[in-house]
């Protein structure tokens, strides 16, 4: 087929003799000239196709049927920017994508191509334009950005959900923990306040462990929220849609109770979000919800997010519970391993406390012991247990069994009493490691003697200062099978002190253990004279705030 095109002059009329060839082409052709700022000289069917319209053949009509083009950003693209614009007026080649948009309809995008020609109609120059339709190749790269939006947003908040799981982990107590639950979830879900209860199973009620955004626990808002409890468990609620609960609108939804309406209007929300807490094995284990002042509902990444979150809070609730009930086992089990009255020695006054410490969630395995021997001396013996936790807790009570029973046969002889210790230590497998401190006292002779397990050094305090007592040291128990040490002995004139003490007194962390030592050396300088008294002082004085990271154990003892 021959496409008939307008007459062009006689400096080009042979070449536009025929275009049978350009009809068969895949792609948009068009010639133009520069004709009324663009007017079209031929298209072929394939153009036509491409716009679903005849192209404008009169003149100027290129030109006007640009105002339909757009750059690659969305933004009004005019003719003489356009490829074809550029390659009439300006008479170079270009090339460019485009979008061409129809108001109602999707745009085409289009990747055009366009060159001057040497030859010329009616006096115009002329340029020819190729174009393609790259609108499925461009879909498809739209598609893929999209995918890659969405797998980069899923990254985005897992990595945050996993941030906030770590923080959540280092959490000390259950309702600490919990209150961080509520705290991250509010700023997530933009909610004015927050709850989170859990449930008692010996009761078969819940109770509240944390609050977020709300007054004093004794207010009218707390006795509202207890109410809930009394006709079904809010828990059930949260399971019976899912694991998740929302009210868009307190005053209107029919699921919610008089009593829900009644903590709405006290506490003053009209919306809420909970989320069950369930256990690792599915168990539920109480409720976190949220609350907000307004009406409505969380978007569905936030509830993905928070859901995601509270999956997570769950496990590391089931394992704060299971911790705490081992610390109260293992702290129960340490107390009553320890000398509750300390025996009445003439010639001496002692002292001993214990701490349980702040670090962690498992009780760890300091203790002491004060035995009277004949002839009236005293043994007096501190140890630290490596470990935490029942385990700690049972090896402590058999060692101070086992180390009672050695002093009471051979007590005066501290070498040998550790020996045994450690043989029994290694024949037991009672712990992979374990220092102790032992020493007799002999008040009529004023003079102690003392050996030592790698534990810390005494201090003693007598009218030339304080100082520690560095000899008599060995390995700690349970390292070495042959266990062998030096004893010191240590003169104790009227009136001196020696301080026994396990680390958690003199270490802080990121502090080395000199630093610790002086604070505790200073703190002894200035220790009142009633030995009841020394304890609490050395604790306010050596401990952080008053918070012991780690277990302490303190005992002294001074001569008269």
């Amino acid at each position: 087929m021959t496409v008939d095109v307008r007459q062009p002059t006689t400096d080009s009329s042979d070449r536009f003799s025929s275009v049978t060839v350009l009809e068969g082409s895949p792609h948009g052709i068009l010639i133009a000239s520069a004709d009324h700022g663009g007017t079209a000289v031929y298209a072929n069917r394939r153009l036509s196709e491409l716009f679903r319209t005849p192209v404008p053949m009169e003149p100027g009509g290129i030109a006007a049927a640009a105002l339909l083009l757009f750059d690659r950003n969305g933004e009004p693209m005019a003719f003489d920017d356009s490829p074809m614009g550029i390659a009439l007026h300006r008479r170079r080649a270009t090339r460019a994508e485009v979008q061409y948009r129809v108001p109602g309809e999707p745009p085409l995008w289009l990747d055009i191509s366009a060159s001057p020609l040497e030859c010329t109609y009616g006096g115009q120059p002329l340029a020819v334009s190729y174009i393609h339709d790259v609108s499925h190749q461009r879909h498809s790269a739209t598609e893929l950005d999209e995918a890659n939006q969405r797998l980069a947003e899923q990254l985005e908040d897992l990595t945050w959900v996993h941030g906030l799981t770590e923080r959540l982990a280092d959490r000390g107590s259950l309702q600490s923990a919990l209150a961080r639950v509520l705290e991250e979830g509010s700023l997530l879900l933009h909610a004015d306040m927050g709850v989170a209860r859990l449930f008692d199973d010996e009761h078969g009620t819940m109770t509240t462990q944390a609050v977020f955004g709300l007054a004093d626990p004794d207010d009218e808002v707390h006795r509202a929220l207890e109410k809930l409890t009394e006709d079904r468990c809010l828990m059930d609620e949260v399971a019976d849609s899912g694991g998740a609960l929302i009210v868009e609108d307190v005053e209107t939804d029919p699921a919610c109770g008089e009593s829900f309406r009644e903590l709405a209007r006290t506490a003053g929300f009209r919306s809420a979000y909970a989320v069950t807490l369930s256990a690792s094995d599915g168990r539920r284990l109480g409720v976190v919800g949220w609350a907000f002042r307004q009406p409505g509902r969380p978007t569905l990444r936030q509830r993905q997010l928070t859901g995601t979150y509270c999956r997570f809070a769950g496990q590391i609730v089931e394992n704060t519970q299971l911790y705490e009930r081992e610390r109260r086992i293992a702290s129960t089990l340490q107390q009553s391993m320890l000398a509750q009255t300390l025996p009445h020695i003439e010639g001496v006054q002692i002292a001993a406390c214990s701490l349980p410490g702040a670090h962690g969630m498992q009780a760890g395995g300091d203790w002491y012991d004060v035995v009277a021997l004949r002839d009236g001396k005293v043994a007096l013996a501190l140890g630290d247990v490596m470990g935490k936790g029942l385990g700690a807790a049972t090896a402590m009570g058999q060692l101070r069994t086992a180390l009672r029973a050695y002093a009471l046969v051979e007590g005066e002889d501290p070498v040998a009493v550790l020996t045994d210790l450690n043989a029994l230590t290694q024949n037991m497998g009672l712990t992979d490691m374990t220092t102790v401190l032992y020493m007799t006292v002999d008040p009529k002779e004023h003079v102690a003697q003392v050996v030592s397990a790698g534990h810390p050094p005494p201090l003693l305090i007598d009218q030339s200062g304080a100082s520690f007592v560095r000899a008599g040291q060995g390995v700690p128990l349970g390292v070495v099978d042959e266990w062998n040490a030096e004893e010191k002995e240590v003169p104790l004139p009227p009136g001196a002190l020696l301080v026994m003490y396990t680390d958690g007194l003199v270490e802080r962390r990121g502090e080395d253990l000199g630093t610790g030592l002086e604070r505790l050396r200073r703190a002894a300088l200035s220790a009142p004279s009633e030995v009841g008294e020394l304890c609490a002082h050395l604790v306010e004085e050596c401990l952080d705030e008053g918070a012991n990271p780690d277990d302490v154990a303190i005992l002294a003892i001074r001569v008269g």
